[in-house]
């Protein structure tokens, strides 16, 4: 992570000082300068929290802020940090990591949708703090993430499930008609030919490279009916070769009985205009675990390629390669 502290040290070098005076550093307080972070901090003594000059905390009134160049200083006079800056952290985003994290890990066994106030309440942030710091480092809602996985979650109940309406129900959904109404998005084609493996269903798909290695999209003329990720990508990029042998297999596994083809034309250039658009966010990149990574970058595709059809009779594609699958004619 760069010094911020050190950059506006070496930047003022040849005039004096940075923020030699508290007329300066009230000033840097006011504008949330990050290059003032590491130079000095800042305390609220009605509270004896102490904080970054960057912190995005409300603004206290300046009769009673004072300032210290040290941790060390602050430290010993008792005061406390700061729980949405973490002043005395090098990385604080390895802590706002570990804190999307433990939300995740609680969404993931949840069958009702988050209460975002409960997240944050849990988190320890206001929940305008702790919903912008999620978005910050994984790029999608607390909510969306939930969504993204009750949807995988109803697509592994469908391939077990006694009957459509108990995998509705298991997954998640309130309702038929809850579910029904976002069916398509999630599956691409109807709960039946989902459970039948695709009986019926004609399915492109192209391959792309993202942020966590080789990504296929397939979709049917209803919309997206999968977004596979290589089980054993290690976070290197690779390119749309790098997963011909393990993606379409895998796809092919999940719907047998479907008509499958291979499109780079049409398919494929919207899967590469998606994924230059969308990622993971840097911050996050390095930091969440990947089963957190991998939803995320998931649900953004689905997201950024929502509505998408493959045209009806559209005559781009080509057979997938020696898999033994129903070929179109």
């Amino acid at each position: 992570m760069a010094d911020h502290g050190q950059r506006a040290r070496t930047a003022t070098a040849s005039t004096g000082p940075a923020y030699a005076t508290d007329a300066e550093r009230w000033r840097a307080v006011q504008r949330r300068d990050k290059a003032a972070d590491g130079v000095f901090y800042y305390v609220v003594r009605t509270t004896g929290i102490y904080s970054r000059p960057s912190c995005a905390a409300r603004l206290a009134r300046r009769e009673n802020v004072e300032f210290h160049p040290t941790l060390e200083e602050v430290r010993a006079r008792g005061y406390r940090p700061c729980r949405r800056c973490h002043p005395d952290e090098s990385a604080p985003n390895r802590y706002y990591a570990d804190t999307v994290a433990r939300a995740c890990l609680l969404m993931d066994g949840a069958l009702e949708p988050p209460n975002l106030d409960g997240l944050a309440r849990t988190a320890g942030y206001s929940r305008f703090h702790f919903h912008r710091m999620f978005r910050s480092l994984t790029g999608v809602t607390p909510h969306a993430y939930w969504t993204a996985v009750r949807a995988r979650r109803v697509r592994a109940e469908l391939a077990g499930a006694r009957t459509v309406s108990d995998a509705i129900y298991q997954a998640g959904f309130n309702s038929n008609g809850q579910f029904y109404a976002v069916s398509s998005a999630i599956l691409g084609m109807t709960p039946q030919a989902f459970r039948a493996g695709g009986d019926g269903e004609v399915i492109r798909s192209a391959v792309g490279a993202s942020s966590l290695g080789p990504l296929l999209v397939a979709a049917t003329d209803k919309g997206v009916c999968a977004v596979l990720l290589d089980r054993a990508d290690a976070g290197a990029a690779g390119g749309p070769d790098d997963a011909g042998g393990t993606l379409l297999p895998r796809l092919v596994e999940m719907f047998p009985r479907a008509e499958h083809r291979a499109d780079t034309v049409w398919l494929g250039a919207r899967v590469g205009r998606a994924l230059a658009r969308v990622d993971v966010p840097e911050p996050g990149r390095g930091l969440l675990p990947r089963r957190v990574l991998r939803v995320c970058l998931r649900e953004r595709i689905r997201q950024e390629l929502r509505g998408l059809v493959v045209p009806a009779g559209h005559g781009t594609g080509r057979p997938a390669p020696s898999l033994g699958l129903r070929h179109a004619g």
